[in-house]
């Protein structure tokens, strides 16, 4: 009974570490600003990023309200690896779903 008490324990405390050690080195974020599309059926952006130059292995949408809020948007691009340089950039999607080109890349390091 006292080794499975011990064991569940030190099972806990393996447990705990890892999710910490999780939540410290995953809880970075790279601050994004880029001037405002301004076409009349603006939908949103995507925002491509990867470790890689021209190597985006993720991306997030980022859908813009019904009036637009000022020359820039800004988005806090969240879940980075701290410390890790990222290589990011962004398209504009219409209503219709079309895209545009990427923007020019820019890279960051997540804080």
């Amino acid at each position: 009974m006292r080794h499975r008490a011990i064991l569940c324990i030190t099972v806990l405390l393996i447990s705990i570490a890892c999710w910490l050690g999780f939540y410290l080195f995953n809880d970075g974020e790279i601050s994004l600003e880029w001037n405002s599309n301004r076409e009349a059926d603006l939908a949103g952006y995507k925002i491509y990023y990867g470790t890689s130059p021209r190597h985006y292995t993720d991306s997030v949408i980022v859908r813009v309200p019904q009036e637009p809020q000022g020359e820039t948007t800004r988005y806090r691009l969240k879940g980075l690896t701290k410390n890790r340089k990222y290589y990011i950039a962004v398209t504009a999607f219409s209503r219709t779903g079309q895209e545009s080109a990427y923007s020019k890349e820019v890279e960051g390091h997540a804080r």
